[in-house]
């Protein structure tokens, strides 16, 4: 299977270092695959973070089917919150803060 996260950078568990369905990250551009673990700069101007943190950045960016959101939160490690209509929410990787009132900060 193959999930399409950018032009460049796909999930799919057919490549040789996907290992019992656990996909892998793969560069198109340069054929290098990544483990969750394994870290990469995969913008100029993103830092280097782990490649399950890169998926979840990237998966953020727009809607997948079912089965296309199993095999990020399988890779990524972290589940899409399903979304409450009407009920307004902020994405606290891009260092937003929370719309709690009781937030504090450190």
């Amino acid at each position: 299977m193959q999930v399409k996260l950018t032009a460049t950078y796909i999930l799919t568990t057919d490549h040789a270092k996907s290992r019992s369905g656990q996909p892998v990250l793969l560069d198109q551009a340069t054929g290098q695959a990544f483990l969750p673990s394994d870290t990469l700069v995969a913008y100029e101007s993103w830092p280097k973070m782990p490649a399950a943190q890169v998926v979840s950045k990237m998966a953020s960016w727009r809607d997948f089917s079912d089965e296309e959101r199993r095999l990020i939160e399988q890779f990524s490690g972290v589940q899409r919150q399903p979304e409450v209509p009407g009920r307004r929410t902020r994405d606290l990787s891009r260092g937003q803060r929370p719309l709690t009132s009781n937030w504090q900060s450190k």
